[in-house]
């Protein structure tokens, strides 16, 4: 488009003449002009790009070297441009020679005539082709008839069609007089084979055109020498081949001058609005439709694609919901387990776990030692320590760890390892619940009045001093107990009494009972009781002691055990709570990460769809440019070329 664009720019009609070194291009251009302008010569003549013009009608015949403001006389011309002179000119510069119309028929038609300096010079000049003849209007491919066409010129040419649409190409077998002379016999066939081989070349190689009959015309076997000679006068008797020759020339130069006089519209523009119209069609067809299709389908799919995500989204919103809903559910019953459940296993291990592990514990007692019993006291701790923490722990902490576990998989899809490795913390320290405690392994019978004084104490309730007068919170006095069985006094009495260290209690009460039952029968009781009182002093051993010793301990520790059940099962509440709190906070991290996702999805798919709608926008506007230049294209053909044909 941007060659097509160029070409159309121009106001002048340019001829561009290529060919192989010595095949004759500036000699057909000296037989246009109807003088020996251009050098022309043996061997590689033309050294720079030739660039043959009308001037204005002021303006004096001369040669001017591109971007020099200099005017150089004609004559200089054989001097710059041609490779046997000294001075002359590098390939990649651009010479123009203005000569008056009047000299050249041709000229007055602001023909431009560009000769260049050979196909296989010109080869390694891309840059200067591109500047200085790829805006050509015509193309004459001069080939020397001698030979016959060229793997470069070929080449040369394919890349001309390629930058161009359609270009307008003659082809001249130059020389042709040397050629035809060599073997007279062989002619027409050396002829059919040249023909034959541009034929191929305008139509297989290039595309310039279809019909074979379109191409024939288009072929010509020249002699641009002679053409020359007889129009400079130096030829006055040609032969009949000469003169057979000189018209194929004239052939030639009238096909040329009606391509550019009597169609240079057609010959100017013909070719590329057909390219311009193919080029239309094809971006409609296979480019823009398809593009503005395929973007509709994508927008269509990412809309869906996107509608799905936010019901998605919304689902997930709702199962959030629920498994929070479930969560909540479930911290409770844990909470629920860990508080009650938790007492109630406490309390059964006081129970049941404390005596059997204290009458279970195995350790030399040395009662005559107080140390020793101190000793003895820590170990027997130290054992219920372990003991009763793995009892307990591994009743509730399993239970609970597992629970955590499940409840985690359901929210994560798997428990984490801190969860798996996650178990409740119970350090229970017996010494120093029993700090307090005074164990009393001292001697005593059974049958003693002190044994008997305790026993009747516990059956026997006893007066209150305190309750006496006492007024309830709302003013009324409190109803008073029953009656003792015994008067306060006399309590009191006995009391003092046993605890007595002398003997006066013994001695009262024992003339108490002789008054009362007489001696024999004391005599018998007191025989019964001295055997008791050694039976049992005997069995006062340090194993009874240590019986003794554990018995009291196992009350004392029980005791205070049961004061701390309700705390202990608190805290292990709050430990269940605070893991909750783990599992919920890693829950809650997920949720907001799988929100984030949905949400940088919906945003990456919105701005897709906000590009393919600019995107869509573009090739609708671009369409609908491409729309429009074709209704141009069509009014300019039907304005134009309706008229000339």
């Amino acid at each position: 488009m941007d060659a097509i664009q160029m070409v159309l720019s121009r106001n002048r009609m340019k001829v561009a003449f290529f060919g192989r070194t010595s095949n004759g291009k500036s000699a057909v251009i000296n037989a246009l002009l109807h003088e020996k302008i251009m050098p022309s010569a043996m061997g590689h003549t033309t050294s720079c790009f030739c660039q043959v013009q009308a001037n204005s009608a002021d303006e004096p015949e001369h040669v001017k070297i591109e971007q020099e403001e200099e005017h150089l006389e004609l004559s200089a011309l054989n001097e710059l441009a041609s490779a046997h002179s000294p001075r002359a000119l590098k390939p990649r510069t651009l010479l123009h020679v203005n000569m008056p119309k009047n000299r050249c028929s041709l000229l007055d038609y602001d023909v431009v005539l560009m000769d260049t300096p050979g196909v296989d010079v010109t080869a390694q000049l891309d840059d200067c082709l591109d500047s200085y003849c790829m805006d050509a209007d015509v193309f004459i491919l001069v080939l020397n008839a001698e030979s016959t066409i060229s793997g470069v010129e070929r080449q040369f040419f394919k890349e001309v069609a390629s930058k161009l649409s359609r270009p307008n190409l003659f082809i001249l077998n130059n020389r042709w007089d040397v050629a035809s002379s060599q073997e007279p016999d062989m002619e027409q066939q050396v002829r059919d084979q040249h023909m034959e081989r541009c034929i191929k070349l305008l139509i297989d190689d290039l595309g310039v055109y279809s019909d074979e009959e379109q191409a024939r015309k288009r072929i010509y076997h020249v002699s641009a020498l002679e053409a020359l000679q007889l129009r400079n006068g130096s030829n006055t008797n040609p032969t009949s081949q000469t003169q057979e020759r000189y018209l194929e020339f004239q052939r030639f130069e009238n096909d040329f001058s009606t391509c550019l006089a009597q169609s240079a519209l057609q010959t100017k523009f013909g070719h590329h609005l057909l390219s311009v119209k193919e080029v239309l069609t094809e971006l409609q067809v296979d480019l823009i439709s398809p593009l503005i299709a395929k973007v509709n389908r994508l927008i269509k799919e990412n809309v869906e694609r996107r509608k799905d995500l936010n019901v998605e989204k919304e689902d997930r919103l709702s199962e959030n919901i629920r498994e929070h809903q479930e969560f909540e559910i479930v911290a409770e019953e844990l909470n629920e387990l860990a508080l009650n459940v938790g007492q109630r296993i406490l309390r059964e291990q006081i129970t049941r776990i404390i005596p059997s592990a204290v009458q279970s514990f195995s350790q030399p007692f040395y009662p005559q030692f107080p140390r020793q019993i101190g000793h003895y006291q820590r170990s027997l701790s130290a054992h219920l320590d372990v003991l009763f923490a793995d009892q307990v722990l591994g009743r509730l902490s399993i239970p609970i760890q597992e629970k955590l576990c499940q409840l985690e998989a359901d929210l994560l899809g798997e428990p984490t390892e801190e969860t798996l490795n996650w178990q409740l913390i119970y350090h229970m320290n017996c010494q120093s619940l029993m700090g307090d405690f005074q164990p009393d392994i001292r001697f005593r019978f059974s049958w003693g009045i002190a044994s008997l004084w305790h026993s009747l104490r516990k059956k026997l309730p006893l007066p209150i001093n305190s309750l006496q007068d006492r007024k309830l919170l709302n003013g009324h006095k409190e109803t008073p107990p029953a009656a003792p069985l015994m008067h306060q006094s006399t309590l009191q009495m006995i009391a003092s009494l046993v605890k007595s260290d002398g003997c006066l209690g013994t001695l009262l009460l024992g003339g108490m009972a002789v008054r009362s039952v007489g001696w024999l029968t004391i005599l018998i009781l007191g025989s019964i009781v001295g055997s008791v009182y050694t039976y049992e002093l005997l069995s006062w051993t340090p194993a009874a002691q240590e019986r003794s010793f554990k018995s009291q301990y196992s009350k004392h520790l029980q005791e205070k055990l049961r004061g701390t059940v309700q705390q202990t099962a608190s805290g292990f509440s709050l430990q269940m709570q605070h893991q909750l709190r783990n599992i919920k906070h890693l829950w809650l991290t997920e949720v907001v990460e799988s929100k984030n996702d949905f949400d940088s999805r919906t945003s990456e798919l919105t701005e897709q769809i906000q590009s393919m709608e600019e995107l869509q926008l573009k090739l609708k506007k671009f369409r609908d440019k491409g729309n429009l230049m074709a209704i141009r294209v069509g009014e300019f053909q039907e304005r134009y070329f309706s008229i000339n044909s």
